[in-house]
Formats: C-alpha cells, sequence, structure tokens
C-alpha cells in the first residue's frame, strides 16, 4: 500500500517537483463508545443557517434524554516529500475522512461524514552545532505552553529558532478556512456559557428550568428569532466542510533553556482577532494572552515541575470592537516523580480558571478544551480543579493511566464544590501496526442532573 501510494502522489500531485525518498501510508481509527449516565447528549456545539445560508457554530440546547452510543471510523492519508537528500525541506500533507455516528435511546440518530485536510505544509529544518531553525508554511497544529488555550490546526506561517540558551517560536496564522467539525473554537457564544445575556450579540441566551423543584437551571443559546440549532440537524449532516469562525491569530515566545539551576523559564504572548470571513460575518470575540512560566527538577532530578500563569483580556460586540475590558486569569500547577520502576509517574495537578473573582473576569480560551468530564462541562472558565494522575508500564508495549479530581465552580467570590472524577486511559501496542486504546470516566456531580459516564474503545490500524 506505501508503494501505491507513493506512486499516485509524485505522478498526481506533485509530479513537477523534485522528490528524493517520499513515505507515505495510511492509518485507520476505528472506535466505539458509550456517554450519558441516563442523561442526555454530552456535546454542547451545535449550528445555525443564517438568511445568507452561512452555518454557524452556537451552544445545543442540552437534551435530557437517554444515554447515547457514538461510533467513529476515521481514515488518514499521509505523506512526507523531502526536496533534497538532506530531508530538511520538503512538503508534507495528511488527509482524512471521518464516519460518525451518533444513537440515542430517545430514537433520534445523527450521522455525519467529516472531510478534512489536517496538514499540508512545506517545512525547512535546518540544525547545526550552533543550533537550529525550523520554518513551516500552510496548514499545521500550532498549540500554546499550556496546551489549555490554543491547541489547533491553522493556515499560516511559523518560525523558529533555538541555540543552547535561547530558543524563540512565532506564528501567524487565519481560522476562517478550517472544517468547524473537527475544529472547536470558543466564539461569542460560549463567551457566557454560564451567564444570562451576551448584550448585543447575534445569539439570544435563554434560561431553561431543569428541575422546578430544586429550582436547578441551565442555559442555552438561540437565533434572535428563537429558531433552535437543533433544527438544522439535517442540513449539517448533508454539509460536509462548514466554515470556521474567522480569526487572524499569532503568537510568540521565547524560552531560555536551564537559565540556573537547571531552571528553564519562558514568556508568551497570543492574539486572537476576529475578521470576516467567506460568509462576511465577524464574530467580535478578541482576545489578547500572556503567558509567564517555568518548569525544571526540584530538589532532585526525579521530581520536576511545571507552573504558569496566563493574563488574558478581551473585548466582544458589547463593548467597541478594539477596547479590551477587565483581566482574567488562567494558572496551573503540575508535579511529576518519576519513579523508575516500570515507568511510574506521579503527579498532582492544580488548575484555577477565573470567574468573576475580585478583580478578575471570567477566562476564555480559543480553542475549545473542556475541563473536566462532567456533563455539558464548562471550559477552562470559572473553575478550581486539582487531582493526581499515575501512568505506568507492566509491560513495555502497555500503558496505563489512573486519575482523579475534583471541581469546583468560581463563577463568583464564592467556591462551589461541584463534584469528583476519576477516569483511565489504557493503550496496548499489540504488533508494530496494530494499537488498543481503552477510556473509561465517571463523574458524580453535587447535582445529580450533569452526572456523567462513558467509555471508548479504538482500534488503530497503520498500514
Amino acid at each position: 500500500m506505501k508503494a501505491i501510494g507513493k506512486l499516485l502522489l509524485a505522478v498526481l500531485l506533485l509530479a513537477p517537483l523534485p522528490a528524493f525518498a517520499l513515505d507515505a501510508g495510511t492509518q485507520l481509527i476505528v472506535s466505539s463508545g458509550a456517554a450519558g449516565n441516563g442523561g442526555g447528549r454530552d456535546s454542547t456545539w451545535g449550528y445555525w443557517k443564517d438568511d445568507n445560508g452561512c452555518w454557524h457554530m452556537t451552544l445545543l440546547s442540552p437534551a435530557f434524554g437517554k444515554a447515547h452510543q457514538v461510533s467513529n471510523a476515521k481514515l488518514i492519508g499521509w505523506f512526507d516529500l523531502p526536496f533534497n537528500d538532506e530531508s530538511t525541506f520538503g512538503l508534507m500533507g495528511q488527509g482524512s475522512i471521518k464516519y460518525s455516528q451518533e444513537n440515542s435511546w430517545d430514537s433520534i440518530s445523527y450521522i455525519n461524514i467529516i472531510p478534512d485536510v489536517d496538514m499540508l505544509r512545506y517545512y525547512f529544518n535546518k540544525v547545526d552545532g550552533n543550533g537550529g531553525f525550523s520554518l513551516s508554511l500552510g496548514r499545521f497544529n500550532v498549540a500554546d505552553k499550556t496546551s489549555s488555550i490554543i491547541n489547533q490546526k491553522i493556515d499560516g506561517l511559523y518560525v523558529g529558532y533555538s541555540a543552547s540558551r535561547i530558543q524563540f517560536g512565532a506564528y501567524v496564522g487565519y481560522t476562517g478556512l478550517l472544517n468547524s467539525k473537527n475544529t472547536m473554537i470558543i466564539n461569542s457564544s460560549g463567551r457566557n456559557y454560564w451567564s444570562s445575556q451576551l448584550t448585543g450579540s447575534i445569539y439570544d441566551f435563554l434560561l431553561e428550568d431543569i428541575d422546578t423543584n430544586k429550582n436547578n437551571r441551565l442555559q442555552f443559546a438561540s437565533m434572535k428569532n428563537k429558531v433552535f440549532s437543533g433544527r438544522y440537524w439535517d442540513d449539517v449532516e448533508r454539509t460536509l466542510y462548514i466554515w470556521a469562525d474567522p480569526y487572524l491569530v499569532s503568537s510568540a515566545n521565547i524560552t531560555f533553556p536551564y537559565l540556573f539551576a537547571n531552571q528553564t523559564p519562558y514568556i508568551e504572548g497570543s492574539l486572537a482577532i476576529s475578521t470576516e470571513g467567506p460568509c462576511k460575518v465577524e464574530d467580535e470575540f478578541d482576545r489578547f494572552y500572556i503567558t509567564a512560566g517555568m518548569y525544571g527538577p526540584l530538589i532532585y532530578s526525579d521530581l520536576v515541575y511545571n507552573v504558569s500563569t496566563t493574563f488574558s483580556t478581551y473585548g466582544d460586540s458589547s463593548s467597541s470592537k478594539s477596547a479590551f475590558d477587565g483581566v482574567s486569569n488562567l494558572s496551573k500547577i503540575k508535579l511529576t516523580y518519576f519513579t523508575g520502576f516500570h515507568s511510574l509517574a506521579i503527579s498532582g495537578l492544580f488548575t484555577y480558571a477565573s470567574g468573576d473573582n475580585g478583580m478578575y473576569e471570567p477566562f476564555y480560551g480559543f480553542t475549545s478544551n473542556p475541563i473536566s468530564y462532567r456533563r455539558y462541562s464548562p471550559e477552562h472558565s470559572s473553575s478550581v480543579k486539582y487531582g493526581l494522575s499515575a501512568s505506568f508500564k507492566p509491560i513495555r508495549e502497555f500503558l496505563v493511566t489512573l486519575g482523579a479530581d475534583q471541581l469546583f465552580d468560581y463563577s463568583t467570590d464564592y467556591i462551589k464544590y461541584e463534584g469528583i472524577q476519576a477516569y483511565t486511559e489504557m493503550k496496548l501496542q499489540c504488533t508494530s501496526d496494530f494499537q488498543f486504546q481503552l477510556k473509561a470516566y465517571r463523574f458524580w456531580a453535587e447535582d445529580k442532573t450533569f452526572d456523567n459516564t462513558g467509555a471508548t474503545i479504538t482500534g488503530v490500524f497503520s498500514f
């Protein structure tokens, strides 16, 4: 199959270019799982369509029905085509097509077919005794230093430089050409996920009683004309590619490896500016982030730490587009002890994401990244979480991870207990071409409405 892939890629796509050691392959990922402890779907994102036929991502109206089952099959094809003998300059790409089916006991079945270009980038990498230089141009994945704010594909340019005492990286890109079915961006709809109103937005936030006896209320979003996003599910299933929210995203970071006592500090700044995309609609939820952090050994080399704090400010349609009102904060502390026994590593993690706390406004990241397994879990916003995890290898080919966390709501000046979660992940490399994965979790919520249980079995076949 690799020989056929090389021939097709070289002849159909890259015949005019000089090819030197083309490598190509395919991967099939098949998974099946169930989620929902007697409740509704745990996906909170949906779509609505405007009068011009353009799609927009919004929050789904929560459906507290029955547990549901999800099956996925994803076929991935990739290639790496160097243009010189040293393999320092070339073209790398990856495409995929995903089939997803969700079955629920309420007799509603959702089927999605999602084609995508996951990566297509020119690259240049040069390393010598004085350091290294790297460049990427095209579509590639980017992540911030915390991996909790920006972590997704982008169309743009990246440059990086590394030396013994300093490292630098920067990128600039655009998100409006991505497929939003594969890239969940926190837009103005997610801006006030647990608030009552979003003034001046194209979205209208309503409140619905979930249990009038306990006076529990949950927010959902709809269009201004009260047409709910769930109405469009049939159209969403038939639409293979839906443009993501258009933002100009840029970031730069400087790292000082082993600056003192084997400690490595860094600083990073990121910016997301909304713009008009293919649908000529601007979301107007601009964000700026500045992160400072440091990692290294603590006392001795087997105990390491990673600490970071991020300050953010944002402007949206409730203020002038150029104004940034208020400051928010995301802080993380992680301690890891490497025992050396069957690769056993024990970690403790603390996360604080500000809400309306004193001088702070609620924190919002850019890429959707739920903070817990809680049903309809909030993003890294207005929350406090701490917990322990352990990973080890009973045998070389088998990796096991176990963990437990407690979650608290911190949307006001008072901390409210939300619940506790436990989870496990297992990966077994059965052969060089096949990997078996198991993931299971349980969230015990203080409000039983938000209990959640799920498990997924995955097989990864490489060809």
